[in-house]
């Protein structure tokens, strides 16, 4: 190994391993539970979006060492294979968490299916598995809060980065290597040899394209391959982070963290402040308005006027008008028009209401999404700011940013909404356990693959992982319990 002094990814080494399983707190492991259920749950739910059969296919095609459970299909896969396909699942509808501290997006779909695959290979316990998911999250989370706050020199940071790819496999990687009991010196390199991997870019989700939903999978199937080679002796860039062509640098043009910002204690772990979305799209925040003001009314197509959106100014990833496109899907989930429409005319937003099918039959509100139009938060009063001791803190400056929807109907009414972030998507209250299973049990019933008591099973499963000597019995309850229809989803109407 190149014994040259280490970077700051050494840093994150010594947090991902250096952590004891038995000093992690009770809240983190329950929190870390929480969120594999909801994770596990947006994977039942994923196993049969548009392009994941397809992705399975050829996945399945290649075959090879049988190392990896893929969940649902209970097919063993080499350990990076079985990542990507578990992870595309995860992410498939864009249901997945959001860590709105550091801005990061997904990191369970990369974190968790690694993870899953470093146990299974290694048999480590319940417990271990979970720190690993803890910490796995915390070193992405923490990297994450330290890329956001990084102050880009001459303009130069461009939203087409996806920092989901080029940030969210460090703590990925740094899971598996917490489980394959690799040292500081291999981890390092591993981190490095991740970085080399490291991509991202959000042209999938400008053009709309199935790609989007499988760029944490690309991230998962490289952390493993970084670990595997760092474990074999294959050495990695140490100055990953702070070098003159590390993470801060080329994707940033920023000059790299301190290392405080990467040590800095806290009474708390990043996962207990994640964020489970309520809506299967990226512009979570719009649907939740929206939904609450159709609930609320019970607005007709016919009797609306206008629907403005009005939102913080800066850049928008899901502005501009709603068009139907090649994926009528991907175009509804990461269109702010079309999931107000949506949420001001069926006062809901679930997976059924983003099926490519209904989309594309629920011409109303499609119609109606022309009629929506982006305007600026501050021709609305902003609301009571939240603030309680008592609460974890979360979004640093953006936990009171606010979003409002306002109708105007024909008949000259106007009825707003408006809401910050935390009062409708704080960890209070989406990590809720009530909410957690519902959303879960929603997921499970769309997927027709299990029952309710089973859905129960599953759950009750995954928080017992603390309690068992290995993760055999989560993946055995999550074994095909439809082959017919999985093989159906596999080979489409073929017998």
């Amino acid at each position: 190994m190149n014994n040259e002094k280490q970077g700051n990814t050494k840093i994150l080494a010594e947090l991902a391993l250096n952590t004891k399983t038995e000093d992690i707190s009770e809240k983190a492991y329950i929190a870390a539970k929480k969120m594999i259920i909801d994770t596990i749950g947006c994977q039942i739910a994923g196993y049969k979006a548009e392009g994941i059969p397809e992705v399975l296919e050829q996945l399945f095609d290649w075959g090879g060492k049988e190392e990896a459970t893929v969940l649902m299909y209970g097919k063993k896969l080499p350990a990076p294979l079985a990542a990507y396909a578990n992870s595309a699942m995860m992410h498939a509808f864009d249901f997945d968490h959001s860590h709105q501290p550091s801005g990061l997006g997904h990191i369970l779909p990369s974190v968790l299916p690694v993870s899953l695959a470093a146990a299974e290979m290694t048999g480590c316990s319940g417990k271990d598995f979970l720190a690993a998911v803890i910490l796995g999250f915390e070193v992405t989370a923490r990297l994450g809060l330290a890329f956001k706050n990084a102050k880009a020199k001459g303009g130069y940071f461009s939203m087409g980065f996806l920092p989901a790819g080029t940030v969210g496999g460090f703590g990925a990687t740094a899971s598996a290597c917490r489980i394959f009991g690799m040292d500081i010196s291999q981890t390092v390199h591993a981190l490095g040899i991740n970085y080399a991997q490291a991509a991202g870019n959000r042209q999938a989700l400008f053009d709309k394209t199935l790609t989007k939903r499988l760029q944490p999978a690309f991230t998962s199937r490289s952390a493993l391959w970084a670990a595997m080679l760092a474990k074999r002796g294959i050495t990695g860039p140490i100055h990953a982070l702070e070098g003159s062509a590390g993470l801060f640098s080329i994707y940033k043009n920023a000059e790299p963290c301190l290392a405080e910002e990467l040590t800095e204690k806290r009474t708390f772990y990043e996962i207990e402040r994640d964020l489970v979305k309520p809506h299967p799209c990226c512009c979570t925040h719009h649907a939740n308005v929206a939904c609450e003001l159709g609930k609320k009314h019970q607005f007709k197509s016919e009797d609306i006027d206008l629907i403005q959106v009005h939102m913080e100014e800066g850049p928008s990833l899901t502005g501009g008008k709603f068009f139907i496109g090649e994926n009528p899907q991907a175009n509804a989930q990461f269109s702010s028009a079309y999931v107000t429409a949506l949420g001001v005319l069926r006062g809901r937003m679930g997976l059924k209401e983003i099926d490519s099918a209904q989309v594309l039959a629920d011409t109303e509100v499609a119609e109606l999404a022309g009629r929506v139009v982006m305007a600026p938060i501050n021709e609305l009063p902003k609301p009571a700011v939240v603030s309680d001791e008592n609460l974890i803190p979360w979004g640093g400056g953006d936990a009171n940013k606010y979003i409002g929807v306002k109708v105007k109907t024909k008949d000259g009414k106007v009825y707003t909404c408006f809401k910050t972030y935390r009062e409708t998507l704080g960890p209070e209250v989406t990590m809720a356990m009530d909410n957690i299973q519902n959303k879960f049990h929603e997921n499970v019933e769309f997927s027709g693959l299990y029952s309710a008591k089973k859905s129960d099973e599953i759950i009750r499963s995954i928080m017992d992982l603390d309690k068992n000597s290995n993760i055999n019995p989560l993946i055995e309850i999550l074994s095909p319990i439809n082959i017919k229809l999985l093989s159906k989803n596999l080979h489409g109407n073929q017998p």
